[in-house]
């Protein structure tokens, strides 16, 4: 059974769940928006670029625009998070490059345990509080209250180590998944990473599929599309955002773009799903 407390606005969705329901596979997805997961109990793992988290009470992973993530729940234990999705539209832009600094590309600095004392429970349940609110205030209230949990995090990542995940991922893959972030906007086929990398194409898919949980082909479609969401939602055209993410036509964009999020394109300006 699972119980759910969620609130949506114009750029944030978040949720506390707690379930008791296992899982055999990662529900692998990437999306366009910032993700902040405070991890109070439960049996799973996480799967973040191909390497493995399994967190502890209290603790958080920052899962940033793009990443290609997943989580599998191992047991019926009781899987208890708090999960904020926002995009970068809500944050002020004159203070948006700090407050966000702690998301940095590949960085690797994503999982923080043992910080039960920084107050982001408490941040979480004060974005709820905002429900409560007339409509016209409602939205600034919640991109105040975000702020200062983002700012309690902050904190947090300049005070406290970060610990690293489970294991590595295969050092081949991890150079792969470095290069495709690069250059994902950049022709890639199969025969020219399997050149580039010294490896067959057939292990090539069968390495990257066991250390990410999909192939190379779902993995860059993925990775386009959420790129061009991010760029439609700020201010691009469709078929602007679908040059700049790596499509050679617009037609094949369009198709992939509905099949993957389920709408078209132009539904898509400062949307949250």
């Amino acid at each position: 059974m699972t119980q759910r407390d969620e609130m949506r606005t114009k750029h944030i969705f978040m949720h506390h769940t707690v379930g008791d329901t296992s899982t055999q596979v990662f529900d692998l997805h990437c999306h366009s928006l910032y993700e902040v997961v405070y991890f109070e109990d439960g049996d799973v793992v996480y799967l973040i670029e191909g390497k493995e988290y399994r967190p502890k009470p209290y603790s958080v992973l920052l899962i940033g625009p793009n990443v290609f993530h997943g989580v599998k729940i191992m047991s019926t234990m009781p899987y208890k998070r708090y999960v904020l999705h926002f995009s970068e539209e809500l944050i002020p832009e004159s203070i948006r490059r700090e407050l966000l600094s702690f998301y940095g590309a590949n960085s690797g600095k994503i999982y923080y345990e043992n910080i039960g004392n920084f107050g982001l429970r408490d941040g979480y349940e004060s974005v709820f509080a905002c429900r409560s609110m007339p409509e016209d205030m409602r939205e600034m209230a919640v991109s105040v209250t975000v702020q200062n949990l983002l700012t309690k995090l902050l904190f947090m990542s300049k005070t406290v180590d970060n610990t690293a995940p489970k294991g590595n991922v295969n050092t081949a893959v991890a150079d792969m998944i470095i290069y495709l972030n690069e250059n994902i906007c950049s022709p890639i086929s199969l025969d020219f990473l399997a050149k580039k990398f010294y490896i067959s194409k057939h292990h090539l898919n069968k390495v990257f599929r066991k250390a990410t949980g999909t192939t190379v082909g779902k993995y860059i479609n993925y990775k386009r599309i959420t790129q061009a969401q991010q760029l439609i939602n700020k201010g691009y055209s469709a078929s602007r955002a679908a040059m700049e993410s790596g499509f050679g036509d617009y037609s094949s964009f369009y198709r992939a773009y509905t099949k993957l999020l389920g709408h078209v394109p132009s539904e898509d300006k400062s949307v949250i799903d």
